[in-house]
């Protein structure tokens, strides 16, 4: 791609998902420095896919006239990956529907979780679906568009860029999360202070980062955080912080347990406790949490899949024009594509700015595996995403990192060949259930309910 062309094409796989799809071109028209884009709109869904086409179109036409953004759509990847220079996965493979039939299923079998998208059970069967059809895209890229730069935002992220790197030959795909930018301003949030006057040294999986370094203005800021922490733990708990996904209150008891991993390793890990408990199943017997139940009165799944279809539909109304564009579709948001329109400038102009990335390892963080997918910072520069070296990281917290990534490497054998049993040795190495026997009958359930998203193993 030469820098003189001045315009420029993305593809964004997965567009039915709306409310990614208008945060990416809210942040598009509103960067007035990009230039004149092509935004061709994919998804193997039509009725979703024509959402998606008809908000975005409402959304140029309303604000987007200052510069050329033409949007089409297309049930055919293939054809809309010829000459992209920027390439996007959202990719949820049976949508909602499936995430909801994973979380009922697991719960069946006593085992409950806040999320499920990248771990335990619920996270395996998300992976058994989502892989295999990530690694078909990756190699459509291989072969179709080589030279553009490649952006993944399906999770599980950590296992989804380890085998589009394995299988299909892309170790320069880049996995993109909000998490760690979210954490970050938290943290600035906690102590009062500006984002921007902050800086973070980290490295982990995907919502399992350990931010190891925090300063403000070039000093270490932990020892202000610290004796925060130590003031608000010393007030009584209030079960109102306790699991609410929606409560901005800063106090320490709203990620009470991602407080006490910073305690005991000098480090905080994103994306506090909603994703991270999850990593720690044997800390949650029959998902007690704190006196709640992780997944329903603690950070809810229902609540988020209904707060999705809410969001979905009242996104439809405006697609369709039965309802006037809401205002707010155009304000730059804290989304998930919140760092996309930044790497995209700064890989435009080499200014070599520095954003969190999941990248395949290679050495940047010594004692764990060279083809694991890790978030570490990468800056974004012209040729590519450039990892930055994490040398320091501590023992303990690698020794944690290598242990969870042990069920990702038997659930990606497991999704790429069809192999029952390596679904049920990935469950076991998991840590959630602990017998084979039931083990096994959580892996039987969770591919007979999700069989027709899962084709190698019928």
């Amino acid at each position: 791609m030469s820098e003189e062309v001045e315009r420029r094409t993305l593809v964004l796989i997965g567009a039915g998902s709306a409310v990614f799809t208008r945060g990416l071109l809210a942040d598009l028209i509103s960067a007035k420095d990009l230039g004149d884009w092509d935004i061709r709109l994919v998804d193997v869904a039509p009725a979703a896919l024509a959402t998606a086409v008809g908000l975005a179109t409402r959304m140029v036409a309303a604000r987007g006239a200052e510069r050329h953004i033409a949007v089409t759509g297309t049930t055919d990847r293939r054809k809309a990956l010829l000459g992209a220079d920027f390439i996007v996965t959202c990719v949820g493979v049976g949508g909602r529907p499936a995430w909801q039939a994973d979380h009922r299923v697991c719960m069946e079998h006593g085992i409950f979780q806040p999320v499920g998208d990248s771990v335990m059970p619920g996270g395996i069967s998300r992976l058994l679906r989502t892989t295999p059809v990530l690694v078909a895209i990756a190699l459509d890229i291989a072969e179709l568009a080589p030279e553009a730069f490649f952006f993944n935002y399906s999770n599980p992220m950590t296992a989804n860029v380890m085998a589009m790197a394995r299988y299909a030959g892309l170790p320069g795909v880049v996995g993109l999360c909000h998490g760690m930018h979210h954490v970050q301003r938290h943290l600035a949030a906690y102590l009062g202070e500006p984002l921007a006057e902050t800086s973070t040294l980290y490295a982990g999986i995907n919502h399992l980062t350990f931010i190891y370094d925090f300063r403000v203005r070039g000093r270490d800021a932990w020892p202000r955080v610290r004796d925060r922490v130590a003031a608000d733990l010393a007030q009584p708990m209030d079960p109102a912080l306790i699991g609410d996904i929606w409560n901005e209150n800063t106090s320490a008891w709203q990620n009470p347990f991602s407080w006490e991993l910073f305690a005991r390793y000098g480090a905080f890990p994103a994306a506090e406790d909603r994703h991270v408990t999850e990593f720690f199943p044997e800390r949650w017997s029959s998902g007690e949490y704190y006196g709640k139940t992780l997944g329903l009165d603690a950070f809810s799944v229902q609540e988020i899949l209904d707060w999705g279809e809410n969001r979905y539909q009242g996104m439809r109304a405006q697609a369709d024009g039965s309802v006037p564009l809401d205002d707010d579709a155009f304000e730059r948001s804290s989304g998930e594509q919140e760092q996309l329109i930044g790497i995209i400038g700064s890989v435009l102009a080499d200014s070599r700015e520095m954003f969190s990335c999941n990248v395949i390892n290679n050495g940047a963080v010594p004692g764990l595996p060279d083809d694991a997918a890790l978030e570490i910072p990468g800056v974004a520069t012209a040729r590519g995403i450039r990892p930055i070296a994490v040398p320091d990281l501590s023992l303990a917290l690698t020794a944690i990192l290598q242990r969870r990534l042990t069920p990702v490497y038997l659930s990606l054998e497991a999704a790429m060949t069809g192999d029952r049993n390596m679904v049920v040795e990935a469950i076991l190495a998991d840590g959630a259930v602990a017998d084979p026997a039931p083990a096994a009958a959580l892996a039987d359930n969770l591919i007979a309910t999700q069989l027709e998203y899962l084709p190698r193993f019928r």
